[in-house]
Protein backbone atom coordinates (compact mmCIF):
# COMPACT_ATOMS: atom_id res chain seq x y z
CA UNK A 1 0.00 0.00 0.00
CA UNK A 2 0.83 3.64 -0.72
CA UNK A 3 1.82 5.83 2.12
CA UNK A 4 0.18 9.40 1.79
CA UNK A 5 0.37 11.18 4.88
CA UNK A 6 0.63 11.48 8.82
CA UNK A 7 -0.83 12.56 11.80
CA UNK A 8 0.19 13.09 15.54
CA UNK A 9 3.24 12.47 17.53
CA UNK A 10 1.66 11.17 20.92
CA UNK A 11 4.09 9.93 23.89
CA UNK A 12 3.46 8.85 27.36
CA UNK A 13 6.14 8.61 30.37
CA UNK A 14 7.03 4.82 30.29
CA UNK A 15 6.66 3.25 33.87
CA UNK A 16 9.99 0.65 34.42
CA UNK A 17 10.42 -2.16 36.66
CA UNK A 18 13.97 -4.26 36.99
CA UNK A 19 14.79 -2.41 33.05
CA UNK A 20 11.82 -3.35 31.49
CA UNK A 21 8.46 -1.67 30.52
CA UNK A 22 5.26 -2.33 32.75
CA UNK A 23 2.89 0.51 31.51
CA UNK A 24 2.96 4.11 31.26
CA UNK A 25 1.91 7.32 33.55
CA UNK A 26 0.72 10.84 32.91
CA UNK A 27 -1.73 9.67 29.82
CA UNK A 28 -1.03 9.99 25.88
CA UNK A 29 -0.04 13.67 25.09
CA UNK A 30 0.88 15.27 21.74
CA UNK A 31 4.40 16.62 21.41
CA UNK A 32 3.47 18.22 18.42
CA UNK A 33 1.81 18.44 14.67
CA UNK A 34 3.34 15.38 12.60
CA UNK A 35 5.53 16.19 9.49
CA UNK A 36 7.65 13.27 9.17
CA UNK A 37 8.76 10.51 10.75
CA UNK A 38 11.64 8.21 9.67
CA UNK A 39 12.83 5.38 11.62
CA UNK A 40 16.01 3.01 10.82
CA UNK A 41 16.09 -0.06 12.21
CA UNK A 42 19.17 -2.08 14.23
CA UNK A 43 19.86 -4.93 11.97
CA UNK A 44 22.81 -7.77 12.40
CA UNK A 45 25.24 -8.22 9.85
CA UNK A 46 24.55 -10.88 7.08
CA UNK A 47 26.08 -14.08 7.89
CA UNK A 48 26.55 -15.80 5.29
CA UNK A 49 27.41 -19.68 4.41
CA UNK A 50 28.37 -20.52 0.73
CA UNK A 51 28.30 -24.14 -0.43
CA UNK A 52 28.26 -25.39 -3.75
CA UNK A 53 28.92 -22.02 -5.16
CA UNK A 54 25.99 -20.42 -3.61
CA UNK A 55 24.66 -18.48 -0.56
CA UNK A 56 23.37 -21.73 1.75
CA UNK A 57 22.71 -20.46 5.00
CA UNK A 58 22.63 -17.03 6.33
CA UNK A 59 22.60 -16.15 10.00
CA UNK A 60 20.69 -12.59 9.50
CA UNK A 61 18.36 -11.98 12.38
CA UNK A 62 15.44 -9.30 12.67
CA UNK A 63 15.90 -6.22 13.53
CA UNK A 64 15.70 -4.90 17.07
CA UNK A 65 15.38 -1.34 17.78
CA UNK A 66 16.95 1.59 16.19
CA UNK A 67 16.85 5.10 15.91
CA UNK A 68 13.61 7.44 15.32
CA UNK A 69 14.21 10.91 13.41
CA UNK A 70 10.78 13.10 14.13
CA UNK A 71 9.97 16.58 12.80
CA UNK A 72 7.14 18.67 13.62
CA UNK A 73 5.66 22.05 13.47
CA UNK A 74 6.54 22.56 17.05
CA UNK A 75 7.84 21.03 20.52
CA UNK A 76 5.34 21.91 23.31
CA UNK A 77 7.28 23.02 26.26
CA UNK A 78 5.29 20.75 28.37
CA UNK A 79 6.53 17.68 25.56
CA UNK A 80 10.10 19.01 25.70
CA UNK A 81 10.12 18.67 29.93
CA UNK A 82 8.43 15.01 29.70
CA UNK A 83 10.84 13.68 27.30
CA UNK A 84 14.43 15.63 29.05
CA UNK A 85 13.76 15.70 32.20
CA UNK A 86 12.91 19.19 33.32
CA UNK A 87 10.74 21.30 35.25
CA UNK A 88 8.87 24.22 33.64
CA UNK A 89 9.39 27.44 36.30
CA UNK A 90 7.41 30.64 35.93
CA UNK A 91 9.74 33.85 35.52
CA UNK A 92 8.80 37.63 36.05
CA UNK A 93 9.84 40.66 33.93
CA UNK A 94 8.72 44.17 34.09
CA UNK A 95 7.82 45.82 31.12
CA UNK A 96 7.60 49.87 32.18
CA UNK A 97 4.63 49.36 35.00
CA UNK A 98 3.48 46.44 33.91
CA UNK A 99 4.60 42.80 35.04
CA UNK A 100 4.66 40.07 32.11
CA UNK A 101 4.95 36.29 32.98
CA UNK A 102 6.45 33.87 30.94
CA UNK A 103 7.69 30.24 30.93
CA UNK A 104 11.76 28.94 31.43
CA UNK A 105 12.95 25.27 31.10
CA UNK A 106 16.59 25.54 32.40
CA UNK A 107 19.27 22.78 31.95
CA UNK A 108 22.05 22.40 34.23
CA UNK A 109 23.47 19.20 32.73
CA UNK A 110 22.00 16.97 35.21
CA UNK A 111 18.58 16.34 33.34
CA UNK A 112 17.97 13.23 32.38
CA UNK A 113 15.92 12.27 28.84
CA UNK A 114 12.76 10.13 30.66
CA UNK A 115 12.38 6.96 28.61
CA UNK A 116 8.37 7.35 27.10
CA UNK A 117 6.55 5.26 24.50
CA UNK A 118 5.41 6.92 21.18
CA UNK A 119 3.31 6.41 18.04
CA UNK A 120 1.79 8.40 15.47
CA UNK A 121 -0.56 7.64 12.53
CA UNK A 122 0.20 6.90 8.89
CA UNK A 123 -2.41 7.34 6.52
CA UNK A 124 -2.14 5.01 3.22
CA UNK A 125 -3.87 4.04 0.49
CA UNK A 126 -4.62 0.66 -1.30
CA UNK A 127 -6.68 0.53 -4.55
CA UNK A 128 -8.58 3.94 -3.84
CA UNK A 129 -9.19 2.88 0.17
CA UNK A 130 -7.83 4.67 2.36
CA UNK A 131 -6.50 3.15 5.90
CA UNK A 132 -4.87 4.73 8.89
CA UNK A 133 -2.16 2.88 9.91
CA UNK A 134 -0.87 3.32 13.72
CA UNK A 135 3.13 2.95 14.31
CA UNK A 136 3.80 2.49 18.46
CA UNK A 137 7.24 2.10 19.53
CA UNK A 138 7.23 0.33 23.37
CA UNK A 139 10.25 2.51 24.68
CA UNK A 140 12.02 5.58 23.29
CA UNK A 141 14.68 8.08 24.44
CA UNK A 142 15.19 11.21 23.25
CA UNK A 143 18.30 13.46 22.62
CA UNK A 144 18.33 17.09 23.00
CA UNK A 145 17.11 18.36 19.93
CA UNK A 146 19.95 21.31 17.69
CA UNK A 147 18.77 24.87 18.08
CA UNK A 148 19.00 27.04 15.35
CA UNK A 149 16.99 30.22 13.98
CA UNK A 150 16.78 32.00 11.07
CA UNK A 151 16.13 36.11 10.24
CA UNK A 152 12.50 36.47 8.45
CA UNK A 153 13.49 37.43 4.92
CA UNK A 154 10.95 38.52 2.19
CA UNK A 155 9.41 35.05 2.44
CA UNK A 156 8.62 33.11 5.55
CA UNK A 157 10.92 30.24 5.42
CA UNK A 158 9.21 27.60 8.16
CA UNK A 159 12.00 26.35 10.78
CA UNK A 160 10.43 23.15 12.61
CA UNK A 161 11.93 21.29 15.36
CA UNK A 162 14.10 17.56 14.44
CA UNK A 163 14.25 14.85 16.91
CA UNK A 164 16.41 12.15 17.51
CA UNK A 165 15.54 9.32 19.38
CA UNK A 166 16.89 6.04 20.54
CA UNK A 167 14.42 2.85 19.98
CA UNK A 168 14.85 0.08 22.50
CA UNK A 169 14.47 -3.29 20.89
CA UNK A 170 13.86 -6.72 22.23
CA UNK A 171 13.33 -7.09 26.30
CA UNK A 172 12.81 -9.61 28.71
CA UNK A 173 12.16 -12.92 27.30
CA UNK A 174 11.19 -10.98 24.33
CA UNK A 175 7.47 -12.07 24.18
CA UNK A 176 6.23 -8.12 24.62
CA UNK A 177 6.58 -6.25 21.36
CA UNK A 178 8.81 -3.30 20.89
CA UNK A 179 7.48 -2.11 17.34
CA UNK A 180 4.16 -2.28 16.41
CA UNK A 181 2.12 -1.31 13.22
CA UNK A 182 -2.08 -2.17 13.73
CA UNK A 183 -4.03 -0.77 11.13
CA UNK A 184 -7.63 0.67 11.15
CA UNK A 185 -10.02 1.90 8.45
CA UNK A 186 -10.67 5.25 10.77
CA UNK A 187 -8.13 8.34 12.03
CA UNK A 188 -10.69 8.11 15.10
CA UNK A 189 -10.38 3.90 15.94
CA UNK A 190 -6.48 4.85 15.47
CA UNK A 191 -6.27 7.58 17.94
CA UNK A 192 -8.31 5.59 20.38
CA UNK A 193 -5.99 2.74 20.16
CA UNK A 194 -3.13 5.07 20.97
CA UNK A 195 -4.75 6.19 23.66
CA UNK A 196 -5.75 2.72 24.59
CA UNK A 197 -1.92 1.64 24.70
CA UNK A 198 0.05 4.73 25.88
CA UNK A 199 -2.99 4.81 28.84
CA UNK A 200 -1.89 1.18 30.43
CA UNK A 201 -1.37 1.50 33.65
CA UNK A 202 1.23 -0.47 35.32
CA UNK A 203 0.04 -2.30 38.19
CA UNK A 204 -0.42 -0.29 41.26
CA UNK A 205 2.43 -1.87 43.37
CA UNK A 206 4.90 -0.67 40.29
CA UNK A 207 4.02 2.57 40.63
CA UNK A 208 6.19 5.35 42.82
CA UNK A 209 4.99 6.02 46.05
CA UNK A 210 3.84 9.60 45.34
CA UNK A 211 1.66 8.26 42.52
CA UNK A 212 0.16 5.40 44.65
CA UNK A 213 -1.26 8.19 47.02
CA UNK A 214 -5.58 8.64 47.08
CA UNK A 215 -5.73 5.30 44.47
CA UNK A 216 -8.01 2.74 46.06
Amino acid sequence: MAKIGMYGVYYAKAALKDGLVVGYTGGAKMMGKAISAEFTPSTADSDPLYANNGEAENNASGASGGTLKTTLDRLTLEAAADLFGLEPKEVTVKVGEKEVKGQSLDYTGMEQSAPVGVAYIRENQEDGVRSHEVVLYRRVVYSMPNEKAQTRGAKIEWQTPELEAAVSGMEGDGTRPWYRSVVFPTQAAAIAFIKQELEKEPPSEELPADETEGKA
